[in-house]
């Protein structure tokens, strides 16, 4: 015979029942409660070995540009006559130039200037590149052809000869060279973070938004901007390693960070150049300093483009 059950067990079977799918739904969520930057990163320990090598790349030279006064008794202009082109030894790990100076001194402090200008222009560049982006998106018309016409004019140019002929008339400095680079980032991305905003000010929540009577710097700040920052994220953390390079070869060239600030480029022209075949680590080690530089910066701008951009999430 079929059993029957009172209304009243029906009615607490099923409230028990709501209670353990509604404990069991929250334990599931549990583990999306951390915010995604957080995420990001343990995504990116797990997923992207080379990623989190191009992350620790970038700590480790972050750590040595901070801690340069610390690591080394040397200074960087300090000189010493006696010991000059010192291949490697217990005083001098990776050697002496042509006036006695210590090159890992010197690789040391020319990473403080390298990373000061790159993420000094690329913050600059960032700031730029979003508020061009955003406001030509969003307002279009004849702002955004003008934005976007003023664009292709720079463009236009060869980028290296173009930054050149403006620090020619600025001068070299680190200031001015951090200012150069910061606006030339800007302008070349702000086309990047225009492309996101015309897909993002499309959905339908945007148009709630104004209907609900947001005004359009409400709307840009509270819900165009954080759909666009991991784009942006994205963008800045590989420009670093394109602005970094670049600063080495305008230094390279003679238009970057004076003497006597060291910085890799002027490494490589002024010693590494003169002395390449009596003394060829005053030109290999500047080159493997900013060569495992720009490796780092580039792996770990990969796996966050990987993880924070929605079209290549789970590739």
């Amino acid at each position: 015979m079929p059993s029957w059950t009172p209304a009243s067990d029906t009615t607490s079977a099923a409230a028990t029942a709501a209670v353990d799918g509604g404990a069991a739904l929250h334990l599931e969520r549990l583990p999306q409660t951390r915010t995604w930057y957080v995420d990001v990163w343990v995504q990116m320990l797990r997923r992207k070995p080379l990623g989190t090598t191009g992350a620790i790349i970038v700590a480790v030279m972050l750590a040595g540009a901070v801690l340069a006064d610390v690591l080394t008794p040397y200074g960087f202009s300090e000189t010493n006559l006696r010991e000059r082109f010192i291949a490697m030894d217990g005083a001098h790990w990776l050697g002496t130039d042509q006036i006695g100076r210590d090159v890992l001194t010197r690789i040391l402090y020319g990473a403080r200037i390298s990373l000061y200008v790159g993420f000094g222009a690329v913050t600059l560049g960032s700031l730029l590149a979003t508020l061009l982006g955003i406001a030509s998106a969003y307002f279009g018309g004849r702002l955004d052809l003008f934005v976007q016409r003023g664009v292709d004019a720079w463009m236009a140019f060869p980028g290296l000869l173009l930054l050149m002929t403006i620090l020619s008339l600025l001068g070299p400095g680190v200031w001015n060279i951090t200012l150069v680079l910061g606006v030339a980032f800007g302008i070349q991305n702000s086309r990047i973070v225009r492309g996101v905003v015309l897909s993002i000010k499309e959905n339908t929540w945007i148009e709630g938004a104004r209907a609900a009577g947001a005004g359009h710097l409400r709307v840009t700040i509270v819900h165009v901007l954080p759909n666009a920052l991991p784009t942006i994220i994205v963008v800045a953390t590989t420009g670093l390693s394109t602005v970094i390079l670049t600063e080495a070869s305008l230094s390279f060239l003679g238009l970057g960070v004076p003497p006597p600030y060291p910085t890799w480029g002027g490494m490589l022209s002024l010693a590494g150049l003169d002395h390449m075949y009596r003394a060829p680590w005053l030109a290999i080690w500047p080159a493997v300093a900013l060569s495992l530089a720009v490796f780092g910066f580039n792996m770990l701008g990969d796996a966050l483009r990987d993880l924070l951009d929605p079209r290549l999430k789970g590739g």
